[in-house]
């Protein structure tokens, strides 16, 4: 199959704006093409937004993303919470706004775009991102997965960017 040629990102996406608490994932993000990146207190300035995609794990990230969702936006839940207890304001004005949460799940296509999308065009439209933004020339250290856990300290408190785990 033919992967889409990207010249950028607007080209996929319109306008991307990211979020992040360090400079230099900030400054990543502009050289990979966000449209603007801000520090999360910026939110309200900048909304509101039609899509937001919150990957933080975060519940305040989780909670932005929801009170800077245009009306009738979506929010797109790529987090994994695990079991973790989340506590959210769903009141009257989420409800009168008539946004909508969806997850991130993956290894299947909603059957709501199953008329849109199927795996390959899923496929071909990732490889052409992945092939865009070249992920694998971000990554300074490989670390075995017995070590993921001093790894994503290290992410965490923004010592290093990008780790890439050696699955032996």
């Amino acid at each position: 199959m033919q992967y889409p040629s990207l010249t950028s990102l607007s080209d996929c996406f319109g306008s991307i704006t990211v979020f992040d608490a360090l400079d230099d994932r900030l400054s990543v993000s502009r050289s990979l093409g966000a449209t603007s990146a801000l520090k999360p207190d910026l939110a309200a300035a900048a909304g509101p937004f039609d899509c937001s995609i919150e990957v933080s794990g975060n519940p305040c990230a989780l909670q932005s993303a929801i009170d800077h969702t245009s009306n009738n936006g979506r929010i797109v839940v790529g987090s994994w919470y695990g079991n973790t207890e989340v506590s959210l304001k769903l009141g009257i004005d989420f409800h009168r706004s008539n946004k909508s949460i969806v997850a991130s799940q993956v290894s299947t296509i909603s059957p709501t775009l199953s008329g849109l999308w199927n795996k390959e065009r899923r496929f071909s439209y990732t490889w052409a991102l992945v092939k865009y933004l070249c992920p694998s020339r971000l990554i300074a250290k490989r670390v075995p997965l017995s070590e993921a856990q001093q790894a994503y300290e290290l992410l965490d408190k923004g010592h290093e960017l990008v780790i890439c785990f050696k699955y032996d």
